[in-house]
């Protein structure tokens, strides 16, 4: 295997339930200026070699990088054309297999083959994109054993939100509602056979979607406590709704990155950071709201 060289072996890793502000705070992250990622066009044309040229284009014109989507919202032909962070699933898919993308991986460390491939991805893609560092966002179960058997220095910033908000908005996007996930677990692996049988016991999407938040941050911390000090961050999505600012300080100090005016003026000038968290009180019913309160666990976790 070829070794990286210095921070080459420093990923910062995004993690955290899928419809927790994710997007939106490592958007505003991977604004910053020594950061190289993965983009919405590496997703698409994984086997083209060079595709990571393109995201040169947002450091010499901020405006061809796309601020963040609100669900819902109507976006123009040329504003989809934007270049954005993406989870790039269709790169991982390549190199680890679909297990990664389905799957928990507790206690299964990458296998040789996958690991060269992600380390020769992410070392073209600081090369071809002229950045010291790589960053990326992989929502879902953390894989923190699985990346750190890669990376065994990367740094990881766990994404929380409020769990009544995560269900509220999982339950209204087409990925969630429009496939099978409304219905059985979205990855395998992680649920006790407890949490399951609460699941079963409710009946309903959104307990099951709410003990899936819960095994998501169970798991996340369990494999967590494994990593070296420093390498383990959690951020709250409210957080960084009420102290942008702040907040992005905070990471980049966890990351070992010197603050970025230009992070700073992408997310004053291109995010909309509203709270949209209040929502989910007039959607939901009572009924709803109490079955995630009582499967998500004790609110002091949230």
């Amino acid at each position: 295997m070829r070794p990286l060289k210095g921070d080459e072996e420093r990923p910062i890793f995004f993690i955290g339930m899928p419809r927790s502000g994710t997007s939106l705070m490592f958007a505003a992250f991977a604004a910053h200026r020594d950061l190289a990622w993965f983009s919405q066009y590496m997703d698409q044309f994984p086997g083209i070699p060079g595709m990571e040229l393109v995201t040169r284009l947002t450091a010499l014109a901020p405006s061809s990088r796309k601020s963040v989507a609100r669900h819902g919202e109507a976006r123009s032909l040329a504003d989809r054309m934007r270049i954005s962070p993406s989870e790039a699933y269709n790169v991982w898919r390549r190199c680890c297999g679909l297990e990664f993308e389905r799957g928990y991986l507790l206690d299964t460390p990458a296998s040789p083959h996958a690991s060269e491939c992600v380390r020769r991805r992410v070392r073209r893609t600081m090369r071809l994109q002229g950045k010291p560092r790589f960053a990326a966002k992989l929502t879902g179960p953390g894989r923190i054993g699985y990346l750190s058997s890669i990376f065994p220095r990367a740094r990881f910033v766990n994404v929380i939100r409020d769990p009544r908000a995560v269900v509220d908005s999982l339950l209204r996007v087409p990925f969630w509602r429009e496939t099978f996930r409304l219905h059985e677990p979205a990855w395998q692996g992680g649920l006790r056979d407890e949490e399951v049988l609460a699941w079963k016991r409710a009946g309903t999407p959104e307990a099951l979607a709410a003990v899936q938040w819960r095994a998501v941050l169970r798991t996340t911390r369990e494999e967590a406590a494994q990593l070296a000090a420093g390498s383990y961050e959690e951020v709250r999505y409210e957080d960084f709704i009420g102290e942008p600012r702040a907040t992005l300080e905070r990471m980049f100090e966890f990351a070992a990155l010197p603050d970025d005016s230009n992070a700073h003026a992408f997310v004053e000038s291109r995010l909309d950071v509203r709270d949209l968290s209040a929502g989910w009180r007039r959607r939901l019913s009572q009924d709803q709201i109490a079955v995630i309160e009582d499967l998500a666990g004790p609110g002091s976790t949230w």
